[in-house]
C-alpha cells in the first residue's frame, strides 16, 4: 500500500472518530507509520486537499456503482432514484463485514456535514466523480415534476435524505448489526420527495393554519 494510501485511510479513520478539526497533520501522519510528521503536508498540501483528497478516493467507486445501477434501469421513478443514492453508500458497509475489516467513510462523511467547507453537498458536488450525484438530482427534478415543488422546498427535501441517508448509515457503521435498514431507508427517502405538501414547513406562518 502506497503512503498516500496510508494516509488517507488514516485520515478517514482519525476524522470519522475524533473530527476533522480536533487531528492535526501530523497526528495523521503518525498514526500512517510516516516517520516524516510533514508528510501529509508534502502529498496534499491542506486539510482541505486532503478532505477534497478523501472524497475522490470513496467516492470514485461508488459513482461507478451509481452509474451502472442508472444505466440498468433506463426509466426510473422516484423510488428507483433513491435506491441508485442509497444501495451503493450501504454496499460500503456490507463489502466490510464481507472482507472482515472495519470502515469509516459513513462517520467521516456525517462528520464532514457538520462543517459548510467540507460538507459534501458544497466542496464534493461538482467534482468529477460525483457526476451520478448530479444525474440522481436532475432526475428527481424531472421524476418530482408533477408535484410543482418550489425550488426551496425541494432543495430543502434533498438536504434531509442526505442527512437521514448519511447519519443512518453512519450509525449502522458504528454499530454493526443494528440500526435502520437499507429498504427502509429507501422507502422513508421516496416518501419525503414524494409529498405533494408543497408548503415550507420552515415557516412560521405555517403553524399559525
Amino acid at each position: 500500500m502506497s503512503a498516500r494510501i496510508r494516509i488517507l485511510e488514516a485520515a478517514e479513520r482519525r476524522f470519522a472518530e475524533d473530527g476533522i478539526e480536533a487531528v492535526s497533520l501530523r497526528q495523521i501522519a503518525a498514526e500512517s507509520g510516516q516517520r516524516n510528521t510533514s508528510a501529509v503536508a508534502y502529498h496534499f498540501g491542506t486539510r482541505a486537499a486532503l478532505v477534497g483528497a478523501l472524497y475522490e478516493h470513496r467516492m470514485t467507486p461508488i459513482n461507478e456503482r451509481r452509474l451502472e445501477f442508472l444505466a440498468a434501469h433506463p426509466d426510473p421513478d422516484v423510488r428507483t432514484y433513491v435506491r441508485a443514492l442509497v444501495e451503493p453508500l450501504a454496499e460500503t458497509l456490507t463489502d466490510a463485514e464481507k472482507a472482515g475489516i472495519p470502515s469509516w467513510y459513513l462517520r467521516f462523511l456525517a462528520e464532514a456535514m457538520r462543517y459548510p467547507e467540507y460538507d459534501p453537498a458544497s466542496v464534493a458536488l461538482e467534482r468529477p466523480e460525483a457526476s451520478s450525484i448530479r444525474a440522481l438530482i436532475s432526475g428527481l427534478q424531472r421524476a418530482t415534476r408533477d408535484l410543482r415543488l418550489p425550488p426551496g422546498v425541494f432543495a430543502e427535501r434533498m438536504r434531509l435524505l442526505a442527512l437521514l441517508v448519511i447519519t443512518s448509515l453512519a450509525d449502522r457503521e458504528r454499530h454493526p448489526g443494528t440500526g435502520v435498514g437499507t429498504q427502509t431507508l429507501v422507502a422513508a427517502g421516496a416518501a419525503i420527495l414524494s409529498d405533494p405538501q408543497r408548503h415550507n414547513l420552515s415557516d412560521p406562518q405555517q403553524h399559525q393554519e
